[in-house]
């Protein structure tokens, strides 16, 4: 197969994927998928989390004492990293674009005040967002956030995170 055959094939399947990912989690009604997500939230203790809401950051992380680093491990295209990250988004697909740089964010749970924490752009090539603002974090800056908030790593918000305290 070459490789326009190959390309063909490839962008088809990663669609009816996405489409066939949509049917299986989402074929219940409004009210079935609220109930399912209030009975998670009752379950967890009390404390932070950052719940990821986009295709590629789907998961429950809880924030505890220590910063929490976020990014992408490199596609078989790039370098390995030197920086060890806590937790990884699967935004390295071979196709692009990718939005998530490799060290991309830090969660800084360090603060006096249990429902916040600091969020601080690594310098991401893509920028780190607050939400639904589309306001760009600069480089660096250590920007508070609280329970509520919600930020993207990228413009397109795909990869969106929401801060909760419980």
């Amino acid at each position: 197969m070459n490789s326009v055959a190959l390309a063909v094939l490839i962008d088809a399947m990663r669609f009816q994927c996405r489409l066939r990912e949509l049917a299986f989690f989402e074929p219940s009604s409004t009210a079935e998928r609220l109930g399912r997500i209030a009975a998670s939230i009752e379950r967890l203790s009390a404390g932070r989390y950052l719940i990821g809401l986009g295709p590629n950051c789907n998961e429950l992380i809880r924030v505890g004492a220590y910063p929490i680093r976020f990014g992408r491990h490199a596609s078989v295209l790039e370098e390995p990293h030197e920086m060890i990250i806590d937790y990884a988004v699967n935004d390295a697909s071979l196709h692009g674009p990718r939005e998530v740089s490799r060290y991309h964010c830090t969660i800084d749970p360090t603060t006096s005040i249990d429902s916040e924490c600091v969020l601080i752009d690594e310098g991401s090539s893509t920028g780190t967002w607050l939400q639904p603002a589309s306001q760009r974090i600069e480089p660096h800056d250590r920007v508070t956030i609280t329970h509520g908030a919600m930020f993207s790593l990228g413009p397109s918000a795909a990869n969106l995170f929401l801060l909760i305290a419980v």
